[in-house]
């Protein structure tokens, strides 16, 4: 049975996991963890099991409950059908998007110019979630922004621990691929919208030894 409580939990677990603040491979320890917000295990349990459900969480070979951790083949798995949903995203906003949602969108993007000459690595990724957001909103298909924004959230631990490493080379290029799908998008060009923003969502193999290279080092020292 789901409790308040337990939903409370989850969806707190649940952010700490996406914004890194629990690590792949960490354990959800049920005793500590009901200490923490003051509950019996009966809703912690609960929201293991929720978070286990939605692949936040892993049963490890031992006993125990653990932050689900992707291997390498499954990260790329995950962007190549996360590129081709944000893609489908894209193609709608630039047919469906108001008025209102084409002017957040385009203010947003020129807010992100400020940035260029900064190295905020943590403000430019909040940046570029509310852009990605903004875009699959403009969809107006709520499977679809639903099922995108779930997989974009199981890859943003790795996402951040990414950028932190590569923060000084992530924000000007990033920033010059939205423009072009903002450009597409505001003139309603919904093939090239999509097309661009599939490939701005996709791991380049250019991109993808260094991406690789930088989670290895992070998840070998998550015990250090």
């Amino acid at each position: 049975m789901v409790t308040k409580a337990s939903v409370k939990i989850a969806k707190e677990l649940e952010y700490e996991i996406i914004t890194g603040l629990l690590r792949p491979g960490v354990r959800l320890d049920e005793a500590a963890l009901a200490e923490r917000f003051d509950v019996s295990r009966t809703p912690v349990r609960e929201a293991l099991v929720e978070l286990t459900a939605a692949k936040f969480a892993t049963k490890g070979s031992k006993s125990g409950i653990f932050v689900a951790e992707l291997s390498f083949q499954q990260i790329f798995e995950i962007y190549e059908v996360h590129s081709n949903l944000e893609g489908l995203c894209a193609g709608l906003a630039a047919r469906r998007m108001t008025d209102e949602e084409r002017t957040k969108l385009k203010k947003l993007h020129e807010k992100m110019s400020m940035l260029l000459e900064e190295e905020d690595w943590q403000v430019v990724f909040k940046m570029d979630e509310a852009f990605h957001t903004l875009v699959r909103d403009g969809s107006h298909n709520s499977y679809l922004i639903d099922e995108a924004g779930q997989l974009r959230n199981r890859m943003a631990p790795y996402r951040r621990m990414y950028m932190a490493e590569r923060r000084p080379k992530q924000i000007a290029a990033p920033y010059g691929e939205h423009g072009e799908v903002v450009d597409a998008i505001l003139s309603g060009d919904a093939e090239l919208a999509e097309k661009l923003m599939r490939m701005h969502a996709s791991v380049r193999a250019d991109d993808f030894s260094d991406f690789i290279s930088v989670l290895n080092y992070n998840l070998t020292q998550k015990t250090a």
